[in-house]
C-alpha cells in the first residue's frame, strides 16, 4: 500500500457536498490531510459537469480513482456509466447497493445477477473494471448458497469488500480479502472498523478504534494488488467527519511508513 493509493469514499462527506462551494472547501480539506485520491460518491445529483470534479480535485493535487455509479441506471443503461466515466478519467467503479432487489425472489435474483454480468461485460469492453461493494444483505442464502458466493462465482464482477459489512453479515473480512486478492478480483476495498458499545450496540468506527485486525486483511489486499484502499464512515456519532477521516487516514499512514 502506497501512500497515494490511501482514498476516500466522498459519501462519508455527503453532508458537506451539497454545493460548489461545499464541494470546493471539503476536496481542499482532504488534501491538508495528506489525501491524494478519493472516491467519488455521494455528491449531490447534477452538482456540476465531471470536468469541473476533475479539475478541482486536481488543483488540490487530488486524483478521482474510482465511483459508484447509480445502481438502476448501472443495469439498465451501463453505457451512460461508461460515458460519465470516461469523463472522469476513471477506469474502476462499483455497483453500490441491490437497489429494489427482493432477495426471496430466486428467479429474480437470478435475473438480477445476470443484468450484473452483462453490465460488467459493457464496461469491460470499455476498458473499465465492475466491481460490487456488498452490504450484511449479501450474507444471507439464496438457493441455498450464500448470496455473496453467488456474485462472485456467476458473475465476472471483481470485489470492493466493505470489512465493516461484512463482520456485521457474520463472514470474516481477512477470508473474502484473501480470497478476492488470490483470484486478482481485488482492485478496491472499503476499509472501516467495527465496534461494540457497552450497551452492546454496533457501531462504524474509525480504523483501530474498533475490534477488526487490519494489519492481515491490508496485507492480503497489497498482496492481491489492490489499487485503492478507501476510507468509509457512514456516520460518524456527533464527531466532526473530517476528523474522524483524519483518524483513519493516520492509522494507514502509519503503515505505509512500517513498508
Amino acid at each position: 500500500m502506497k501512500l497515494e493509493q490511501i482514498s476516500v469514499n466522498l459519501y462519508s462527506l455527503r453532508d458537506f457536498l451539497k454545493t460548489r462551494e461545499d464541494f470546493l472547501a471539503s476536496i481542499e480539506r482532504l488534501s491538508t490531510i495528506g489525501f491524494r485520491s478519493v472516491q467519488l460518491s455521494g455528491v449531490a445529483p447534477g452538482l456540476m459537469p465531471e470536468v469541473d470534479f476533475v479539475r478541482i480535485c486536481a488543483d488540490s493535487g487530488i486524483k478521482i480513482t474510482s465511483t459508484h455509479e447509480p445502481s438502476v441506471q448501472l443495469l439498465a443503461e451501463p453505457n451512460l456509466s461508461v460515458e460519465r466515466l470516461r469523463r472522469l478519467g476513471v477506469s474502476l467503479t462499483a455497483y453500490p447497493f441491490p437497489a429494489g432487489i427482493d432477495f426471496a425472489d430466486e428467479a429474480g435474483v437470478a435475473r438480477w445477477l445476470r443484468d450484473l454480468d452483462r453490465a460488467a461485460s459493457v464496461l469491460r469492453a470499455a476498458g473499465i473494471t465492475l466491481c460490487y461493494h456488498n452490504h450484511h444483505q449479501e450474507f444471507t442464502k439464496v438457493g441455498g448458497r450464500l448470496l455473496l458466493d453467488r456474485i462472485f462465482s456467476e458473475t465476472s464482477l471483481a470485489g470492493e469488500p466493505d470489512t465493516y459489512w461484512i463482520q456485521a453479515g457474520g463472514g470474516n473480512p481477512f477470508q473474502w480479502t484473501q480470497r478476492l486478492a488470490a483470484q486478482k478480483r481485488l482492485p478496491l476495498i472499503h476499509l472501516k472498523d467495527f465496534r461494540v458499545t457497552a450497551k452492546g450496540e454496533t457501531q462504524f468506527a474509525e480504523l483501530g478504534a474498533g475490534n477488526l485486525d487490519f494489519d492481515p486483511i491490508l496485507a492480503a489486499a497489497t498482496a492481491g494488488g489492490c489499487q485503492s484502499f478507501i476510507i468509509e464512515q457512514d456516520t460518524t456519532y456527533g464527531r466532526d467527519p473530517f476528523v474522524s477521516i483524519a483518524d483513519s487516514f493516520k492509522f494507514l499512514q502509519a503503515r505505509v511508513s512500517r513498508a
